[in-house]
Parts: structure tokens; sequence; C-alpha cells
């Protein structure tokens, strides 16, 4: 049985920051630092899928589980989520704990 997702936008144009945690296989892949107003969860056959949006359905992040290795074209196609008006390549990564302590500081 296939279930359709509907598919969700990431409308800025900002490069993502891509934060990795390594001793889990996280990854989140930051598009907006506006606050989560829900996470909906994506059925996926490898790793665990979720995308937070805010108050207006506008994509902030794309967290995945499980990953070994991973492309950002790969999460956001397991995720249902275009992002046309982004530059991948400009992507910027850091490890989770770099994260956290930029969060924190």
């Amino acid at each position: 049985m296939s279930s359709v997702k509907q598919m969700l936008f990431v409308r800025s144009s900002k490069p993502p920051i891509v934060e990795i945690d390594s001793e889990s296989g996280g990854v989140y892949v930051r598009f907006s630092d506006k606050a989560v107003a829900k996470t909906i969860e994506r059925q996926s056959d490898g790793p665990i899928i979720t995308v937070d949006v805010d108050r207006q359905g506008e994509v902030v992040g794309i967290e995945g589980l499980c990953f070994t290795e991973f492309s950002l074209s790969q999460i956001l196609r397991q995720a249902s989520v275009r992002a046309d008006r982004v530059d991948l390549s400009k992507a910027r990564f850091r490890t989770a704990a770099s994260a956290h302590a930029a969060a924190v500081a």
C-alpha cells in the first residue's frame, strides 16, 4: 500500500545549516530560526524523518535519525520537501555539539 505525502516547501532562499550527531546518526537540516509550531512525521523505508513547520506551514527544518550516510537531496526527497530556491551547495555543516554550544551562548 502506498501513501501520498503532501509536498512541503522551503520558502526561504537562505542555505541551510546542517547539524550532525555522529553518535546517534542524527541530522537536522535547519532552513529557518522561526519557532516550530508542528512536527510532521514522514513514513520512510529507511531512516526516521520528521519535518518541523512554523505557524504558516513553512518548513523550519528536517530531522533524520539512523543515518550512516546521507545527501541533502536524499533527505529532502524522503521528507517530501522542495527547496527550489535554495542553493544546497552553500549549506554549512557543523556537529550537534557545536550547535548546542552556540544555542546556549
